[in-house]
C-alpha cells in the first residue's frame, strides 16, 4: 500500500506540473499573439492594451514558471528513467545532472537579458546637436524625432529608434537590437541544443514504454465495457482476441511514467520551433543581415533569381559588420560566453560608423 501512495502522490504532482506548464506555454503564445501580433494587423487596438511594462510581466511570470517545472521533470522523471539505480551514485547520473543544470543556467540567464536590457536607442535630434555641434547635417527619425543612422529603424511598437534592429520579440516584448542580440542569440543556441538534450532524454522512455502502456489502457478501456469484459471473463481460449493483451507487462519505471512518455512528442515540437529561430538567426549573421534587410530584399527584389544573388553576395562578400559588432566584440574573453556572463566591453560606435 504504501508504494501504490507514493505512486499514486507522484501521478498527481506530474499532473500539476504537465497541466501548469501546458497552460504557461498557452499564456505565453496566445499573449505574444494578442499583444503584438493583432495590434499591427489592427492598430486602434493598442489603444485598448494595457501599457507595455504590464504586458511583459504577463508574458514573463508564465515562462518563469517553465523553467522550474522542466527542473521537476527531469529531476523526478527523466533522470529516473536513465539511471535507476541511485542517480546520484553514478557519474552518468551526476553528468545528466550537471549538463541539465549548465544548460538549463545559461539558457534562463540569456533570457532574461535578453528581456530586460535596452535594445539601444540613438540620440534625440537635441542631445545629438549638443554632443556634436561641428556637425551640420544628419538624418532625423519623422516619428521619434532620434537620429537616424545605418541599421537604425524604428519599431511601430515600442515608438522609437532602435540602433541596429533586428526585430520585435514577441516572446520578450522588446526590440533585440545592439545592446542585447548577443543574449538573444545565445540563448537560441543554449535552448536549441537543450531541447536536443531533453529530446534524448525523452526518446528512450519514449519508445519503451509507449508501446505497453498503450496496450495496458486499451485493455483497461476494454474491460470498462459491460458487454467487452463480459465476454472478456468468459474467453478461456488461449487464441481468443480478448486474451491476446493478457501478456501485456509494463516495468516498473514505466509504470511511474504512464502516459508523461509521450512529452516525448512536444518536445520534438518545441524543438524544431527553436531551431528554425536559430537556424534563421545565424542565416542572418552570415550574410549580414537584420531581419528587416531580409523582408526588404524579399519585396524589393524583381525575381527570384535576384534574392539568390543578393543572398550569394551578403554570405561570401560582405564583412560580418553585424556579427562582430552585436555578438564578437561583446564579450572580452571567448569563455564568457560559455557561462552566465553579462557583456562587459562597451562597444558603442560613432553614428557615422554604423
Amino acid at each position: 500500500m504504501p508504494g501504490h501512495q507514493v505512486t499514486a502522490t507522484l501521478k498527481i504532482k506530474m499532473v500539476w506540473i504537465v497541466v501548469a506548464f501546458s497552460v504557461s506555454i498557452a499564456v505565453v503564445v496566445i499573449g505574444a499573439f494578442v499583444f503584438q501580433i493583432l495590434p499591427r494587423l489592427f492598430p486602434k487596438l493598442k489603444t485598448l492594451l494595457p501599457s507595455r511594462a504590464l504586458v511583459s510581466y504577463v508574458q514573463v511570470v508564465p515562462i518563469s514558471f517553465i523553467f522550474p517545472a522542466l527542473l521537476w521533470l527531469f529531476f523526478f522523471v527523466y533522470l529516473d528513467a536513465h539511471v535507476p539505480e541511485n542517480p546520484y551514485s553514478s557519474l552518468l547520473g551526476w553528468w545528466h545532472t550537471f549538463f541539465t543544470l549548465y544548460m538549463m543556467a545559461n539558457a534562463v540567464f540569456n533570457y532574461y537579458m535578453t528581456v530586460f536590457t535596452s535594445p539601444g536607442y540613438p540620440q534625440t535630434q537635441e542631445e545629438y546637436a549638443r554632443d556634436r555641434c561641428f556637425v551640420k547635417t544628419f538624418q532625423v527619425c519623422v516619428k521619434c524625432k532620434r537620429v537616424r543612422s545605418a541599421g537604425t529603424h524604428h519599431c511601430s511598437w515600442c515608438h522609437t529608434c532602435v540602433e541596429m534592429m533586428c526585430h520585435h520579440c514577441p516572446f520578450t516584448n522588446n526590440c533585440i537590437g545592439r545592446r542585447n542580440y548577443v543574449y538573444y542569440y545565445t540563448f537560441l543556441a543554449y535552448a536549441f541544443f537543450g531541447l536536443l538534450y531533453a529530446c534524448y532524454l525523452a526518446y528512450f522512455p519514449f519508445m519503451n514504454c509507449m508501446s505497453g502502456i498503450a496496450l495496458k489502457k486499451f485493455k483497461e478501456t476494454l474491460l470498462s465495457m459491460p458487454h467487452l469484459s463480459t465476454l472478456y471473463r468468459y474467453s478461456s481460449s488461449e487464441g481468443s482476441m480478448m486474451r491476446l493483451f493478457d501478456d501485456v507487462k509494463v516495468n516498473e519505471s514505466c509504470e511511474a511514467l504512464q502516459e508523461y512518455a509521450v512529452l516525448f512528442a512536444p518536445a520534438v515540437g518545441i524543438t524544431c520551433f527553436i531551431a528554425a529561430l536559430f537556424l534563421f538567426q545565424t542565416f542572418l549573421l552570415l550574410a549580414d543581415m537584420s531581419i528587416v534587410d531580409f523582408y526588404e530584399t524579399l519585396s524589393n527584389a524583381t525575381s527570384f533569381q535576384e534574392v539568390l544573388r543578393i543572398w550569394h553576395v551578403s554570405l561570401f562578400k560582405r564583412k560580418k559588420f553585424r556579427f562582430n559588432h552585436m555578438i564578437l566584440n561583446k564579450k572580452s574573453q571567448w569563455w564568457k560566453f560559455f557561462v552566465p556572463c553579462p557583456s562587459d566591453v562597451d562597444t558603442d560606435l560613432p553614428l557615422k560608423d554604423l
